[in-house]
């Protein structure tokens, strides 16, 4: 039986993704600094420094997961260069040592924030240029870098959508696209006419992780790029509805007015994510349904009914 070994076991995708593994009667082992790791799986403590020794850290047959990295954008931009490093470069060099072991498969979790996608259109993997902010801009060279690698292994990429649900067994929500949820549901109690924005695509955890492990075990996939994602789109009137019941009125004139003060400032992070409530960042996972046996199950509105 192939040993699994995810790095950044601890984190929100990595330990759903251990625990769905090992329920299933896999060999786990999770790596991450913290010290010790999810239920029933190996652990081994390790910090993902430059100056570490992975060399011991894989053997032959292994299935790799890269889930760790920066995520928060404003942290990327705060340190750009331990960016480049975990999303990047650390890849890299896990990839060369999982090699030179015997790896079997080496899939890196992405981010479809990889590419910025075309305005107003449904993206898929090739769409839109390389994202230039610290975020964006480390998990495009990531994927750039692995992808040229030459090895026997198996290497492939998966571009989740904003991720939002929880794992079995956990009971806090989790995941970016579940954040901020009490204040929505406040803010359409409350607002008698909301902001107009832009539509954005969603991935369920326990959809994400069907994806990551079917990727990993097929044969057939190699040097592949895949965006995860369900096929429905949300703005904010939807989010609103979804928490609320109550069909939102919406303005693009507020939106306007809401957003003029912050547009002289746009060179600042922070900003710039405000001002992207305007756009619409919508994606297909055409191309991973073709390719496995995968369907997104999950709904996000169910989601937010659910919680409401």
């Amino acid at each position: 039986m192939a040993r699994w070994v995810v790095i950044g076991g601890t984190g929100y995708i990595g330990e759903a993704l251990c625990r769905r593994l090992s329920s299933s009667g896999q060999r786990v082992l999770s790596v991450s600094r913290a010290p010790s790791g999810p239920q029933n799986c190996d652990h081994q403590p390790l910090s993902l420094s430059p100056d570490g020794d992975f060399s011991s850290l894989f053997q032959s047959g292994d299935r790799v997961v890269y889930a760790a990295g920066m995520a928060r954008r404003s942290d990327c931009e705060r340190r750009p260069d331990l960016a480049r490093w975990l999303n990047s470069d650390c890849p890299l060099e896990l990839l060369r040592c999982a090699e030179a072991a015997g790896a079997e498969s080496f899939t890196y979790l992405s981010s479809v924030k990889a590419l910025c996608p075309p305005g107003g259109r449904v993206a898929d993997e090739h769409c839109g240029s390389p994202a230039q902010d610290a975020y964006g801009r480390s998990k495009w060279l990531g994927e750039q870098q692995l992808l040229s690698e030459q090895s026997r292994c198996r290497v492939n990429l998966i571009r989740p959508a904003a991720v939002y649900g929880v794992d079995e067994g956990i009971a806090e929500v989790g995941g970016k696209a579940g954040r901020w949820r009490g204040r929505l549901h406040l803010l359409g109690r409350l607002a008698p006419i909301l902001p107009a924005s832009g539509r954005r695509s969603f991935i369920h955890l326990g959809d994400l992780v069907r994806a990551i492990i079917l990727l990993a075990q097929a044969e057939q996939c190699d040097r592949e790029v895949f965006i995860a994602a369900e096929p429905n789109y949300y703005d904010l009137a939807n989010i609103i509805q979804a928490l609320t019941g109550a069909r939102a009125r919406t303005s693009r004139r507020l939106t306007s007015l809401l957003l003029a003060p912050a547009r002289p400032l746009r060179r600042l992070s922070i900003v710039r994510t405000l001002l992207e409530l305007e756009q619409s960042e919508l994606y297909s996972a055409a191309r991973l349904r073709r390719a496995l046996p995968w369907r997104a199950k999950e709904r996000y509105s169910q989601f937010l009914r659910g919680i409401a």
